[in-house]
């Protein structure tokens, strides 16, 4: 064995007030869909989102991170907002939320990645580590 060979080191995340620890590497998934609500998921919690979620040219809801709301409907005008022809004016429970969207190509079909609530320079690194799993997932 190589002198300079340095065993690996495991590193355990940080507690976050209010948020469950979860080492990363013990949330693998066999499945593609499992994949990408578990990517979106994370992205949302670690952007303090309300919901991350990915719909196809036509609005209909690809994928999305774990949650109880019906995202069908914000799926629906997510390709309207990424085309520029409509902004979105959102409410939950009383509050105004802002939803930024992005879109990709993945193997040739546009894909529009949304992400709903938090603040905005989070919210913008939530919609990139989104971008980043799903052409990482899907492609």
């Amino acid at each position: 064995m190589n002198s300079t060979a340095r065993s690996p080191i495991r590193v355990t995340p940080l507690p976050r007030p209010g948020r469950r620890v979860v080492e990363r590497r013990k949330q693998r998934s066999k499945g593609t869909g499992d994949a990408i609500e578990l990517a979106l998921s994370a992205a949302a919690d670690g952007s303090e989102l309300d919901v991350v979620l990915i719909a196809d040219d036509y609005g209909m809801l690809v994928a999305s991170s774990c949650t109880d709301l019906d995202l069908e409907m914000l799926a629906a005008i997510t390709p309207i907002v990424s085309r520029g022809r409509a902004k979105a004016t959102i409410k939950r429970n009383g509050e105004h939320r802002d939803l930024s969207v992005k879109s990709i190509k993945v193997l040739g079909e546009t894909l529009h990645i949304a992400a709903l609530g938090g603040q905005p320079s989070t919210r913008a690194l939530g919609v990139m580590r989104s971008v980043t799993a799903a052409r990482r997932i899907l492609g």
